[in-house]
């Protein structure tokens, strides 16, 4: 064999025998062709790795060195700029927050006017008292608002329609039947996880609240009456509305009662964050009836429990809670009865 080989070398020497080579270089080139290439018994090309040199082989260990602390610096670089930018995001956030229910916040130095009066009734020469109805569909509550003005003959009674406020739009459009509502996980969420849809829609409360006070206000100057002779009932979102608007101190003073049909309160927990901060107690007890349907699936009993835990926080609230049978989110007639039969408990004598 090696005899051949010798001979086989003279004559490739001699330039009388020929061969095909083709060579890879390992690093460079895909050496897996290579094998390949070499086991092809048809393929008679001669097949050659060329190795680098050691010069060769430090010089590209220092590139590789060199590209991926490089890419550790460009990543290290990346994470601070991400982290900078997510604590400017959450100072500016928290900060927000804190501004929210406050003389200085963007709704307190930018009112939008006062809410439109959807329904007029009952004793408007010399009343007694004043019953205000903020509910979600003013137009189809206003034949139970002419039944309620009927039980109370010496009150007057308005009922303001916020849903078609432009503060309003975003908060009516968002929906009771969104899965993270049903499961209770939306009534939850605390002032880390807050999203901008959450931050829009507080706002909006806060707002709608102002624009509900500036609705009250005038009512009051005309009929002669102060706070503590006003009741306030509502449903839903509008319910919402206005107990963060009484127990955040929009309202100057404390009015004598609620009463709140399923109402939409939007976070409790950050609700008593800010009721410890900002709540300036009342002179006396306010009476908060709670009436929940218990077939009602946008008000989970997560989100009442946690409801239910936050009233307790205010000291001069006094809450009670009630439960309307096979009752589903609306304001039907049988809460126009419990309504009718709880007004005698709440207008002031």
């Amino acid at each position: 064999m090696m005899a051949v080989m010798e001979n086989v070398t003279k004559l490739v020497r001699a330039n009388k025998f020929v061969l095909d080579t083709v060579m890879y270089k390992v690093g460079e080139d895909a050496i897996s062709d290579a094998f390949s290439r070499a086991a092809d018994a048809a393929d008679n090309t001669q097949v050659v790795l060329i190795f680098p040199t050691l010069q060769e082989e430090l010089s590209l260990s220092h590139q590789e060195q060199k590209a991926e602390m490089e890419k550790q610096a460009r990543v290290k670089e990346e994470e601070a700029a991400k982290k900078r930018e997510e604590d400017e995001r959450d100072k500016l956030k928290s900060d927000w927050l804190n501004l929210l229910f406050t003389d200085q916040s963007v709704a307190a130095m930018s009112p939008e006017g006062p809410l439109s009066t959807a329904y007029e009734g009952g004793n408007t020469s010399n009343p007694s008292a004043l019953l205000v109805w903020v509910g979600d569909d003013p137009k189809s509550d206003a034949a139970a608002m002419r039944d309620i003005s009927a039980q109370a003959p010496s009150a007057a009674l308005v009922s303001l329609a916020w849903s078609d406020h432009p503060a309003g739009e975003a908060f009516n459009e968002f929906s009771l039947k969104s899965p993270e509502v049903v499961d209770g996980s939306f009534y939850l969420r605390d002032r880390q996880g807050f999203e901008n849809q959450d931050l829009d829609m507080l706002h909006d409360v806060e707002l709608l609240g102002r624009c509900l006070l500036e609705s009250i206000e005038p009512k009051l100057g005309e009929f002669g009456l102060d706070w503590d002779k006003v009741v306030i009932m509502g449903f839903g979102k509008g319910a919402g509305i206005a107990l963060y608007a009484s127990l955040l101190n929009i309202f100057p003073k404390q009015v004598s009662a609620m009463v709140l049909f399923s109402p939409i309160v939007l976070f409790p927990s950050f609700l008593a964050q800010k009721m410890e901060a900002l709540r300036m107690p009342g002179a006396g007890k306010m009476k908060v009836f709670t009436v929940w349907g218990n077939r009602n699936r946008s008000t989970p009993g997560t989100y009442r429990q946690l409801l239910a835990q936050t009233l307790k926080k205010a000291k001069d609230v006094h809450c009670t809670p009630d439960t309307l049978p096979d009752a589903d989110h609306s304001f039907d007639s049988k809460s126009v009865n419990v309504l009718t039969s709880m007004l005698p408990l709440c207008l002031p004598r």
